[in-house]
């Protein structure tokens, strides 16, 4: 675990952990992971590392933007990027109660009867000035909680170049942004992860070196700051 600087964006990461010894991730400062028992319990505990990359990789594009950000490591995902929905709310909770300043969420979901504890859980992270972003499929996404008013909705837009966003006025979803992580060296970029969660996490960078610089800003002003970075 490593030591933030006094003024540094705290960002709440929740994917599959993060391996703080990457290159291009400098360290995080804090972690927890969830998992569900087999009675279906919620289970917390500490390790948060990354079994296949997918945080890790986040947390790369985030750092590219906001060198200077405190990440922290929230581990939903272990061999797969799938987790139940039980544990994404008992995460959600977790970080909504931790304080942090951006929430970075790589999934959501479909199903009505999430609707409302997810929308209770970003309502409650608006009003703490808690900006989260949320990934989606496409601008015409029905998706929660990327669609709620609360959160930055983002999703891949084919090609749109890195350090670029695309605003979609009226849709469901606010934001396009590139879909890939930074690249590898030797691996050749069209083997590398690619998808929604890599542009939010462009999205979620941009907004935490908003932040660096105004660290009062409401929502309204930084939706307007990332209006205006858009094509």
């Amino acid at each position: 675990m490593d030591t933030a600087p006094e003024m540094a964006v705290s960002v709440a990461i929740i994917d599959s952990g993060v391996n703080g010894d990457h290159p291009h991730v400098g360290g995080v400062v804090s972690g927890a992971a969830f998992s569900v028992a087999g009675d279906g319990a919620v289970l917390q505990d500490a390790g948060y590392l990354d079994e296949i990359g997918h945080g890790t990789a986040i947390a790369g594009v985030i750092r590219l933007y906001a060198p200077m950000a405190a990440l922290s490591a929230i581990k939903i995902f272990r061999t797969d990027l799938t987790a139940s929905m039980p544990t994404l709310i008992a995460a959600l909770e977790w970080a909504v109660s931790g304080g942090f300043r951006i929430i970075h969420l790589s999934l959501g979901t479909t199903r009505t009867r999430y609707r409302a504890p997810l929308q209770a859980l970003c309502q409650e992270a608006a009003e703490r000035n808690i900006v989260v972003v949320a990934a989606a499929r496409t601008a015409a996404d029905r998706i929660y909680p990327a669609v709620f008013d609360t959160v930055i909705g983002v999703c891949q837009a084919p090609g749109c170049p890195p350090g670029r966003l695309i605003h979609h006025p009226g849709a469901p979803v606010n934001f396009g942004a590139h879909g890939q992580p930074r690249p590898i060296p030797g691996l050749p970029q069209e083997r590398n992860f690619r998808g929604s969660s890599f542009a939010a996490a462009h999205v979620t960078g941009r907004v935490a070196a908003f932040l660096e610089d105004h660290p009062d800003a409401d929502a309204a002003v930084l939706m307007q700051a990332l209006q205006k970075l858009a094509t």
